[in-house]
């Protein structure tokens, strides 16, 4: 059921984003070009992109960190890096796909500009380099309440968590790095004289 849930979070994270990617790039673009052309960077101009860009962020680090189910990282990272993949087979019909502009609330957008700036392969990459975390794949600690009727409760460690299972054993023995006397005492030759 988790990867169900992940999966439709990436359904609807995923487009949002690159939505938010797409208003945010381009308000930051125009915001540049104003300052080129004016000579001076009026920082009003940068709160906006600002805003967009720090919760596409925030949505796509939702399915990239939370270990509910690495599924929906790695579909999002591989719809993202296939998206700017395909300019190596076939750009114009992809950059056609997406050749509409965006309108929201009378502020257009180009919803290729993550794709012409790299931005999609590159969240695409983090994406799916967090979803092929080994840490992302475990499950987490399972922590026990202490009931005093039940005696044959698995003990807790000294942070309240279940001590894994399949974890090695500690090895009993010890090795020193010095050989001891006792070592060499049934050794004839050496009786009695000093090792070093």
């Amino acid at each position: 059921m988790r990867h169900v849930g992940t999966l439709i979070a990436a359904a609807v994270i995923a487009p949002l984003a690159w939505i938010l990617l797409a208003f945010g790039q381009d308000r930051s673009m125009e915001a540049f070009t104003r300052a080129h052309s004016s000579g001076a960077f009026h920082t009003g101009d940068f709160v906006r992109p600002l805003e967009y860009l720090a919760v596409a962020g925030l949505l796509l680090g939702l399915i990239a960190t939370l270990r509910l189910s690495p599924l929906g990282a790695l579909v999002t990272g591989a719809v993202y890096v296939s998206s700017y993949a395909l300019l190596l087979v076939s750009p114009r019909w992809l950059l056609g796909r997406f050749g509409h502009n965006l309108s929201i609330a009378g502020h257009d957008a180009d919803p290729t500009i993550p794709i012409r700036t790299g931005t999609t392969v590159l969240l695409g990459a983090l994406l799916l380099v967090g979803a092929f975390s080994v840490g992302r794949w475990r499950r987490w600690p399972r922590t026990y309440e202490r009931v005093a009727a039940v005696p044959d409760e698995a003990p807790l460690g000294a942070d309240g968590l279940e001590p894994e299972r399949d974890a090695e054993p500690e090895l009993a023995v010890r090795y020193t790095a010095r050989p001891t006397r006792a070592a060499y005492e049934d050794d004839r030759p050496y009786a009695g004289q000093p090792l070093w």
